[in-house]
């Protein structure tokens, strides 16, 4: 487990360099589609080659079979792949090398597989170099040839960065498996922010206080995090910049200082302050200048999520007697309630990238469970069930997937599933309590 000092002197040693094929024969129209609410939608059949045994290092470790399986988990997590396993292949995939991807193209094709991925691991000293190709089979075209320099510890990262290219090209949208999650865990009586690759990997602390901290937000930009800490005693409101690991205290007004929200934009930050006429939220830049109410009254207002186009907040309020989401515009006006009869009740509101939906948690028989509904009100969709208690959404920044913390297998572990709630599978194993996570842009 690394520090946050330490993660980013090994981010320097990373350098990414890509060299881009020109895709004259691959207009925008011809981008494969992927409906993200069915979970019968078709998915894009691809297959992975090359990634021969490759030992490296001082322990002679064969990275190339880790990296065609990270490439592989990689591609299965995206949701929008059907990866077809080199079983079913009629070669051996590991002996197709770069360059020699033209005579498999038929029998890829007749196999009806879409795209196929070529890659090698090369070495020269202390450097690493990742490799990969990316092919149109039914037409042979190459897409993409990309080529990363890093070493032994970033491998993965250089997997993720191929990962995302192979997303872009297929799809026409930015991947998400070089993002990172940010979230709480329980460490010795303490409540440290960490923050981990998306697939669980690679964690490194933020806080580290041993205090508590709560409450995680990236920023628009991905080089801060805002966060509520008892560092101090009083719960205050932080924002910690990733790059140097400056942290300023934005509001330490006595009371509740919880739950920040990001304006797309980064300029502001909308949380919730307490006194004894109630809990608010409020709005102010994000250095803690020019603050504003947007609610006023005594009820609880909580858990605010801005639309994409910055114009909405999607908040939770108990002013009609139960806790249930409500919407209004950014400047506090037009409040409207959006669920109704939804469970006994229903709160942790989260919008969308995507703008069309909007992930909350509702009180169904007894237990929390993760729904989504569109802004309007209507077309509600239960994501989880009978797996314990399932709380706290957030969006992948493609709008595709969900992290959310569960309950299911005794203790508070983080999960991850696809947007339709196909695919869940557990993303924390450090024998801990891990919740309140915020993915990153």
């Amino acid at each position: 487990m690394r520090s946050l000092r330490g993660a980013h002197r090994g981010v320097w040693l990373l350098t990414l360099a890509a060299v881009l094929v020109p895709l004259s024969a691959w207009s925008a129209e011809e981008k494969f589609t992927i409906d993200i609410y069915k979970k019968e939608a078709q998915k894009i059949a691809i297959a992975i080659v090359g990634f021969p045994s490759f030992r490296f290092g001082v322990k002679g470790e064969d990275l190339g079979t880790q990296a065609g399986g990270i490439l592989v988990d990689d591609l299965k997590n995206a949701g929008i792949f059907d990866v077809i396993e080199p079983s079913f292949l009629p070669f051996e995939a590991t002996q197709v090398g770069v360059g020699q991807e033209r005579g498999i193209m038929a029998a890829l094709n007749s196999l009806k597989v879409q795209a196929v991925v070529v890659g090698k691991l090369s070495s020269r000293g202390n450097e690493l170099f990742l490799e990969g190709q990316l092919f149109e089979v039914a037409r042979g075209e190459r897409l993409s040839a990309k080529r990363y320099v890093g070493d032994q510890r970033t491998l993965r990262t250089m997997v993720h960065r191929l990962t995302d290219e192979i997303v872009f090209r297929l799809t026409g949208e930015k991947g998400t498996a070089s993002s990172r999650i940010a979230h709480v865990s329980s460490v010795d009586g303490a409540k440290e922010i960490y923050v981990m690759d998306y697939d669980g990997h690679n964690p490194v602390l933020i806080t580290g206080n041993r205090s508590i901290n709560l409450s995680p937000r990236w920023s628009p930009d991905g080089k801060k995090i805002a966060y509520t800490s008892y560092r101090d005693q009083n719960p205050d409101l932080f924002v910690v910049n990733l790059e140097s690991g400056r942290r300023q205290k934005v509001s330490s007004s006595p009371g509740l200082n919880i739950a920040p929200a990001w304006s797309p934009d980064g300029e502001w930050l909308a949380f919730s302050m307490s006194n004894d006429r109630g809990t608010n939220l409020f709005l102010s830049r994000a250095d803690g200048t020019g603050l504003r109410p947007l609610t006023l009254g005594p009820h609880i207002n909580v858990s605010p999520s801005f639309s994409p186009n910055g114009r909405q907040v999607v908040f939770n309020s108990d002013r009609g007697g139960t806790p249930q989401i409500y919407v209004m515009d950014v400047e506090g006006t037009n409040v409207r309630r959006l669920t109704f009869g939804v469970g006994e009740y229903s709160v942790s509101p989260r919008w969308s990238p995507r703008g069309d939906k909007v992930a909350f948690v509702g009180r169904l028989h007894g237990s929390f469970d993760i729904l989504l509904i569109s802004p309007d009100g209507t077309g509600v969709l239960q994501l989880t069930s009978n797996s314990g208690n399932n709380e706290e959404p957030s969006w992948s920044s493609d709008g595709r997937h969900i992290v959310f913390t569960s309950t299911r297998n005794g203790r508070r572990d983080l999960y991850i599933m696809n947007a339709d709630g196909s695919n869940q599978r557990r993303l924390t194993k450090n024998g801990r309590d891990n919740y309140l996570a915020d993915w990153s842009p």
